[in-house]
């Protein structure tokens, strides 16, 4: 009797399925990035493109981000290498529908969107994240005090939150350039990528965590802008209090204005007089002009100075507890 082992015949017909969606089961990383693409605003993709039917068709943005993000998730980051997947890879060739994508399109494509793809990856790794397409349990590791204690976040400077938003936003552009620059570099002298592994899925990593950070600095900084306004009472006391101030500017102004004023026409209508009279230099200096005038400069500023409190008691601004948390 002979050993037991499973047939196979590469030469026959395969025996697949002609529907795409047969292929692979749908807990497949290829149907999620496809599922998070349909909740993405690609308006900035899309209207790129001339919507008058004319020229050659193209291959739909959607479909094209959804090949990117999945290659990149899986550490291929290359054009000629993302070609190569629409081949070897069954995922690949479901985003794609089963036609092959050529390295120049994928090349064009980041080319073309490079300032679109930067302000979209915050918000695909953000998805990501929460349909659990990326591992982001791991923020924690990077020396970040971004950890997921809300209470800890809330007691963070607004001053604080803000740096953190802003570093996490520069390395995350940081990055996404990396990749973009690798893909067109490969595209531009023609040569076979390197570093599409572990390099590779080090920065997506690296941009998972950066992402969970920046997630999480917005939220600690909506609750401390929630917890920091000063409440309806406070405001209405505040402008009363800004309103009255502006009235009273006002009315010194307008009392020092029209004193002033009464002054420069005396003195005009003695100047006629002695004219007149054949008088000269009987009525000493003229006043000083309105636009000089010490206090008048004074109060006007007063003024500008009590209007703009005024404006701040309207559209009050958090006011956070100094006390900060160390890293």
């Amino acid at each position: 009797m002979g050993r037991n082992f499973l047939a196979g015949d590469r030469e026959r017909d395969l025996e697949m399925s002609g529907y795409v969606r047969e292929w692979l089961p749908p807990e497949r990383l290829c149907w999620k990035v496809l599922d998070v693409v349909e909740l993405l605003d690609l308006s900035a993709f899309e209207n790129s493109y001339r919507d008058d039917g004319r020229g050659g068709a193209a291959s739909p943005p959607a479909r094209l981000i959804a090949l990117l993000l999945y290659c990149y998730g899986k550490g291929v980051r290359s054009s000629r290498s993302i070609e190569q997947a629409c081949w070897d890879d069954v995922g690949c060739r479901t985003i794609t529908a089963n036609r092959r994508v050529d390295h120049s399109t994928v090349a064009r494509c980041v080319r073309r969107h490079r300032a679109a793809l930067n302000s979209l990856f915050v918000q695909v790794l953000s998805l990501c994240g929460r349909r659990g397409l990326v591992d982001l349990s791991a923020v924690a590791v990077d020396g970040s005090p971004m950890e997921a204690n809300a209470s800890r976040d809330a007691n963070q400077r607004l001053q604080r939150l803000e740096e953190t938003v802003s570093q996490c936003e520069k390395e995350i552009h940081a990055l996404m350039e990396d990749a973009v620059n690798h893909a067109l570099g490969v595209e531009a002298d023609g040569s076979a990528a390197q570093g599409d592994g572990e390099d590779t899925c080090d920065n997506w990593s690296r941009l998972s965590r950066l992402c969970d950070r920046l997630t999480r600095a917005h939220s600690a900084r909506d609750r401390l802008h929630e917890r920091a306004m000063p409440s309806p009472t406070e405001i209405r006391i505040k402008v009363e209090a800004a309103e009255r101030m502006v009235v009273r500017a006002e009315k010194r102004l307008a009392a020092e204005t029209e004193a002033h004023e009464e002054k420069l026409k005396k003195y005009e209508l003695r100047v006629r007089e002695d004219r007149a009279a054949g008088r000269r230099g009987a009525n000493g200096r003229p006043p000083v002009p309105m636009e000089r005038k010490t206090v008048l400069v004074r109060q006007r500023t007063r003024l500008v100075k009590m209007r703009a409190r005024l404006e701040r008691a309207r559209t009050p601004r958090p006011a956070p507890s100094p006390e900060s948390v160390p890293a």
